[in-house]
C-alpha cells in the first residue's frame, strides 16, 4: 500500500483496503493451488427443490420483472402493435448467431468461432491471463480495455434470448447458452481481465439474469445447463460482494454493483448469503443516492451520460422493489422523480441529449437500445411509474425497453395517460450549475444548454473542463455541440483533448484550459464554474456565470435569452497583463459554415447550416479579432467530434482570436432559424463598451455591454450599469432591461437613478406612462404618468 496515499485515508478506508489485500492473497492462493469452487448453498437449494428449473419458474421468475411471466401477452403486443420490433429482434438474433456483434460505433464485428472472450475483436489484441488484481488498465493499458469489457458485458445475450421468447425458435436459445458456457470455460474464477472490474461483472450478471428468465420456456435450458450457469453466476455475484468499489470507484461503479446485489437478493432469498447481498445493496443504494445525486436531482459527476446510468440503475431497483413489496424510503422515490426531471429538460426535441462530460457508450440493459444517446425509454418508464404526463410528452411514444420492464400492464397504463408538455420552457439546476432554455416543446424548437458547473463530485474523473460552455439545437438538428468523449485509455493525447476547455464552446487564455489534466480520470488543477445571478422574466432571461482561468484571469459569461427570437452572449475576461484570447465555437460535423470578418473592427459574422436548420452567430470584440475555421486538425488537435465512444469525426470550429490587455469583452448573438434577424455594431463614447443593434420584425433592439463602471453616452441615452437591453419601435423606447445598474436617462429625462447598484431593472414604456420593476430584495414596481415630468429615484 502506498504510504503517501495511506496518510490521506480514513481509518475505515485503511481497514477496508487491508481486508481486501488479505482476501486477494487468499483468492490468489486458491487460484494457483487449483482448489475447486464449490457452492454448498446452491447444492442444498437444488436438493431441497428437486429441480432448479422448477425453482426458477415458481420463485425467482415471479419476482422478476412482469414481462417474463406473461409471455403470450408480450408476443401479442409485438405482433399486433410493433411488428417492426419483432422483425428487428429476428434480424439481430440472426446476426448474433453468426457471431457478429456491435461494439460502440463499430457495427457487425465478426468474432471467432468458438468465441475467444479474451480477444479484442477490433484490434485483435489478446489479453493475457493472470490473477484479476494484477492488471493496470488505466495507467498501463496495452489497448483500450473498454472494448474487451463491453464485449464481456454480454449485453447482446438478452437480445438473443428475446428472439427465442418471441418466436420459440430453439436455435436462438442454444446459441445464448453456448456463448455463456464457453465464457465459463475460458474464465475460471478470478482469472483473467474479465474478473478485474466488479461493475463489469455486475452488468454481465444483469445480462445473464435477463437471458435466463427469457430462456426459461426453452427445452435447451435444461437442468444441467442451468446449474452450470447458476454456479458461475452466483460466484460472480459473490465476487462483487467481496470486492465492491467502495473506495476505488465510489461513483456509478458502486451504484451498479449494489443494484445488482440488491436485485440478486430479491430474486434468490432462499440462498442464506442473499441476506448479506441485500443488506449491503440496500444500505449502499440509499447512502450513495444521498452522496452522489445532488438535491436538484442531477447526478453529481456532472455527465449527462452517467446521469442516465445512475437513473437507470435506480429505476431497475425501485421497480423490482415495488413489485416485491420491498420498501425503500419515500425520499428515494422523490429523488428518482427529480432525476427524471433533468432527463426531461436536457432531452432535445429529437430525443437526443448533449454529451456533457464523459460517456462510455454502454447502458444498464441493452435488450433494445444499446446506449444513452437517447433515454426516452427511461422517460417512458418514469411516466408510468410516477403517472407523469410531462414525462410521457418527452418520451414521444412507448418504448420497447419499457415493455420489458413494465410488462403489458405498463403498456396499458402508458396509453391511458394523457401527454402534456411541461409547464416550464426554462429550467435551472442550481446545484449542478446547468441552465436549460428552449423556445418551445415542438420538434423544430430551439434548445440551449449553459454549463456553469464544476468538474463534479470526487476527483471529477468524468467531468470536462467545460465551465461556461454552450450547446444549441434547432430545426431538428444539433448545431453548436459538445464534442463528446472519444476514448478513455491507450490514447492519452485524444483523451486530453476531448476533456479540455479547447474542445468546448468556451474561452482559452494563452493556450491554457481551465484545468490541467493528470491521468485518465484525474486533474492536477481544478477550476470551478459558478452561477452568480439568474433573472427569469416572462420575455427575457439572464444567467450570469463565472470561472477562474490560469494566469490570474477570470471569465464571466452572461447568457441572455430574448424570448423567443435570439440569444445574447456577453463575455468578459478580467485580469492584468497582455494575453492571447481564443473564443471557440464547435459545430456539428455536417454543418456548412461560412465566415465573414472585419479583423480591425473586431467583427465576425458566422453562418452555420444543415439542411433547413440555420444558426447565425455574430461576434463583436472590444479588440481586433482574427477569425479562423478549423476542422480535423491533428497538430495541435482541434476540430473533432465524437458522437459515440471509440469514434471521432472532423467537425468545423470557429476560432476567434485576440491579443491584448485584460479586460477584454465580446458581445455575441446567436440567432436560430431562417428569421430575418440581423445584428450590427454601433458606436459608443468609450472603447470600454460594446454596443450593437438587432433588427427584429418591427422592433430595433439595442444592446450595450460596459467593461467598467461609469457613465456611458449612447445615441440620446445616458446609462450607468453593466449591461442594457433596449427595445425601440420607430425610434421610441418601448422596453428596457438593465443589469447591475445605477441610472438610465433618455433625451435628458431620467427614468431611474440609484446610489446603490440594482440587481436588475425592467421597464415598459408607452406614450404617456411607464412601469418600472426593481429586481432586488425590495422587488418594488413603480407606475408613473409621464406627463408629470417627474423621474423615479430609487
Amino acid at each position: 500500500m502506498d504510504l503517501a496515499k495511506l496518510r490521506h485515508m480514513s481509518r475505515a478506508e485503511i481497514v477496508h483496503r487491508l481486508r481486501e489485500q488479505f482476501q486477494r492473497a487468499e483468492d490468489r492462493l486458491r487460484l494457483y493451488t487449483g482448489r475447486a469452487d464449490v457452492d454448498p448453498e446452491l447444492d442444498a437449494l437444488i436438493q431441497r427443490m428437486g429441480s432448479l428449473k422448477r425453482y426458477f419458474l415458481e420463485g425467482p421468475a415471479r419476482r422478476f420483472y412482469p414481462s417474463v411471466t406473461n409471455r403470450q401477452a408480450i408476443v401479442d403486443l409485438f405482433e399486433a402493435h410493433y411488428p417492426d420490433w419483432l422483425d428487428k429482434a429476428i434480424q439481430d438474433a440472426a446476426q448474433l448467431c453468426e457471431h457478429r456483434v456491435s461494439l460502440f460505433a463499430d457495427k457487425n464485428i465478426p468474432l471467432e468461432s468458438p468465441i475467444n472472450w479474451h480477444r479484442d475483436p477490433i484490434t485483435g489484441y489478446r489479453w493475457p491471463r493472470r490473477f484479476f488484481a494484477d492488471y493496470n488498465l488505466v495507467h498501463k493499458p496495452a489497448v483500450d480495455a473498454k472494448v474487451i469489457h463491453e464485449l464481456n458485458r454480454h449485453q447482446h445475450l438478452p437480445r438473443l434470448a428475446k428472439a427465442f421468447f418471441l418466436t420459440g425458435i430453439e436455435r436462438y436459445a442454444c446459441e445464448a447458452i453456448e456463448q455463456i458456457e464457453t465464457w465459463i470455460q475460458q474464465n475460471p474464477t478470478r482469472h483473467g481481465v474479465n474478473w478485474h472490474s466488479s461493475l463489469e461483472i455486475a452488468i454481465r450478471c444483469h445480462s445473464w439474469l435477463w437471458t435466463i428468465f427469457l430462456l426459461l420456456p426453452s427445452r435447451s435450458l435444461d437442468e444441467e445447463h442451468l446449474r452450470i450457469i447458476c454456479q458461475s453466476l452466483f460466484t460472480q455475484i459473490d465476487h462483487i460482494y467481496r470486492y465492491p468499489s467502495v473506495y476505488t470507484s465510489p461513483n456509478t461503479h458502486l451504484i451498479g454493483e449494489s443494484a445488482l446485489l440488491y436485485i440478486a437478493s430479491v430474486l434468490f432469498p432462499d440462498l442464506p448469503r442473499a441476506r448479506m447481498w441485500e443488506e449491503f445493496g440496500v444500505r449502499t443504494l440509499r447512502d450513495e443516492m444521498q452522496k452522489q445525486v445532488l438535491s436538484d436531482g442531477v447526478y453529481g459527476e456532472l455527465s449527462t451520460y452517467y446521469h442516465c446510468y445512475a437513473t437507470d440503475f435506480y429505476l431497475h431497483v425501485l421497480m423490482l422493489a415495488q413489485r416485491n413489496h420491498s420498501r425503500f424510503p419515500q425520499w428515494m422515490w422523490n429523488q428518482l422523480s427529480r432525476m427524471f426531471d433533468f432527463v426531461m429538460h436536457i432531452t432535445r426535441p429529437d430525443g437526443s441529449m448533449p454529451l456533457i462530460g464523459d460517456d462510455d457508450g454502454g447502458r444498464v440493459l441493452a435488450i433494445a437500445a444499446e446506449n444513452y444517446g437517447s433515454y426516452r425509454d427511461g422517460l417512458c418508464s418514469g411516466a408510468v411509474l410516477f403517472t407523469r404526463p410531462d414525462l410521457k410528452n418527452q418520451a414521444g411514444g412507448f418504448c420497447e425497453d419499457s415493455l420489458w420492464l413494465l410488462g403489458s400492464d405498463g403498456w396499458n397504463d402508458f396509453n391511458l395517460l394523457a401527454a402534456q408538455p411541461p409547464a416550464e420552457l426554462s429550467r435551472a439546476f442550481y446545484d449542478a450549475g446547468y441552465f436549460i432554455q428552449r423556445s418551445g416543446w415542438g420538434p423544430e424548437e430551439t434548445h440551449v444548454t449553459f454549463d456553469c458547473g464544476d468538474l463534479g463530485i470526487g476527483s471529477g474523473g468524468h467531468g470536462h473542463a467545460d465551465a461556461l460552455s454552450l450547446t444549441l439545437f434547432s430545426g431538428g438538428r444539433e448545431l453548436l455541440i459538445d464534442p463528446g468523449t472519444c476514448i478513455y485509455n491507450a490514447a492519452p493525447a485524444w483523451r486530453r483533448f476531448f476533456r479540455s476547455t479547447a474542445a468546448h464552446n468556451a474561452v482559452v487564455v494563452d493556450g491554457n484550459g481551465q484545468c490541467e489534466p493528470a491521468d485518465t480520470f484525474r486533474w492536477k488543477t481544478k477550476a470551478a464554474g459558478r452561477a452568480n445571478q439568474l433573472v427569469l422574466l416572462p420575455e427575457i432571461e439572464c444567467v450570469d456565470g463565472m470561472v477562474d482561468l490560469p494566469n490570474g484571469c477570470a471569465h464571466r459569461r452572461r447568457l441572455i435569452y430574448v424570448r423567443p427570437e435570439y440569444w445574447i452572449v456577453a463575455d468578459e475576461i478580467t485580469g492584468t497583463g497582455t494575453h492571447n484570447f481564443d473564443f471557440l465555437y464547435h459545430f456539428a460535423p455536417d454543418v456548412q459554415m461560412n465566415i465573414l470578418s472585419d479583423e480591425s473592427r473586431g467583427d465576425i459574422d458566422c453562418s452555420a447550416s444543415i439542411d433547413d436548420a440555420v444558426l447565425q452567430l455574430q461576434l463583436y470584440g472590444s479588440a481586433a479579432i482574427r477569425a479562423e475555421a478549423l476542422c480535423g486538425q491533428t497538430d495541435p488537435i482541434q476540430g473533432w467530434a465524437s458522437r459515440s465512444y471509440g469514434e471521432r469525426r472532423p467537425c468545423p470550429v470557429l476560432k476567434a482570436s485576440a491579443r491584448g490587455s485584460a479586460p477584454l469583452a465580446m458581445l455575441s448573438f446567436m440567432i436560430a432559424g431562417n428569421q430575418p434577424v440581423r445584428s450590427l455594431r454601433m458606436k459608443t463614447n468609450t472603447n470600454l463598451a460594446i454596443a450593437a443593434s438587432v433588427k427584429d420584425a418591427e422592433y430595433d433592439d439595442l444592446i450595450v455591454l460596459a467593461m467598467q463602471d461609469g457613465e456611458l453616452h449612447f445615441m440620446d441615452y445616458v446609462m450607468r450599469g453593466e449591461l442594457f437591453w433596449l427595445r425601440t419601435e420607430e425610434g421610441r423606447l418601448r422596453r428596457l432591461f438593465a443589469l447591475n445598474a445605477r441610472l438610465f436617462s433618455r433625451g435628458g429625462e431620467m427614468l431611474f437613478e440609484s446610489s446603490d447598484v440594482i440587481t436588475y431593472v425592467q421597464a415598459y414604456l408607452w406614450d404617456n406612462g411607464i412601469v418600472l420593476q426593481r429586481g432586488d430584495d425590495e422587488g418594488k414596481v413603480y407606475v408613473r404618468d409621464l406627463r408629470d415630468r417627474q423621474f423615479q429615484r430609487f
